[in-house]
């Protein structure tokens, strides 16, 4: 895809992908345990062209995949991540017999030619882990087809400096602080992808999001949907995003066919 370069402080932003990308939302959430190399497996062998997966850092400081701060959601018992060493959330089962895997691990699994959008999570993830979090990256996976993406612009500033494409994630606090904030985030951080839930469409009205996503676009943004699980919304993303990402990744597959 293409787009009309934006104003002169957001000229660094530059569209590289060329054609829409499906991405499986914590791996093949809909039939597997979400953030699981399994999940991650079937994503792929679905169709997907990569994956979105959560980061969080352990007591020991080891940096594992999982969405929540704690266990209890996705694993047999209650832990908190952050309170946790690795050896106690190894022992764990996440489902289907699946324990919690490490970022090293999920970037060994991944084939080559696939896309990561990794979510830094701040309740464990703070601006000092970035160094180490970039040295695992760099030594396992390439750039040109990684995202790094979070709510909290705090910790999307020291990846941006090291010169990682980044994705900010548009949620209930652009609401809570209004325009002008979100507007001064954009400026100062100037991500190159902005990560749009789709529930913008009901909450907005169709004609109104579309006009915010042109206007984003024309400033220069790439537009990444989040999380689109019907027809529908891949039908009103599909025109304007750069990436889809999905819960459901057969189901959204067939519906951009």
């Amino acid at each position: 895809m293409t787009g009309c370069r934006g104003p002169p402080y957001l000229s660094s932003v530059d569209r590289t992908i060329g054609r829409l990308l499906v991405l499986g939302h914590r791996g093949y959430r809909a039939k597997f345990p979400e953030n699981t190399l399994l999940a991650f497996r079937e994503a792929l062998a679905a169709g997907a062209d990569g994956i979105e997966c959560d980061l969080q850092k352990t007591r020991d400081g080891q940096f594992v995949v999982i969405h929540d701060p704690r266990t209890g959601r996705v694993a047999g018992a209650d832990r908190e991540v952050g309170g946790s060493d690795l050896t106690e959330l190894r022992g764990l089962d996440f489902g289907k017999g699946e324990r919690i895997p490490t970022l090293e691990e999920v970037l060994r699994t991944l084939p080559a030619g696939t896309w990561l959008d990794l979510e830094l999570k701040e309740e464990t993830i703070a601006p000092a882990d970035c160094p180490k979090i970039a040295a695992i990256l760099d030594s396992a996976f390439p750039r040109k087809r990684l995202m790094i993406s979070s709510f909290d612009p705090r910790v999307l500033y020291p990846m941006r400096a090291m010169g990682f494409a980044v994705g900010f994630l548009v949620g209930e606090e652009v609401a809570q602080h209004g325009m002008l904030s979100f507007a001064a985030t954009l400026i100062r951080l100037r991500p190159r992808y902005v990560n749009l839930p789709i529930d913008i469409v009901p909450m907005l009205g169709a004609a109104r999001a579309r006009r915010l996503v042109r206007a984003l676009r024309w400033l220069g943004f790439s537009i990444l949907f989040w999380t689109v699980n019907t027809e529908e919304g891949a039908a009103f993303a599909a025109p304007l995003a750069e990436l889809i990402v999905t819960d459901d990744v057969e189901r959204i597959r067939q519906a951009l066919r």
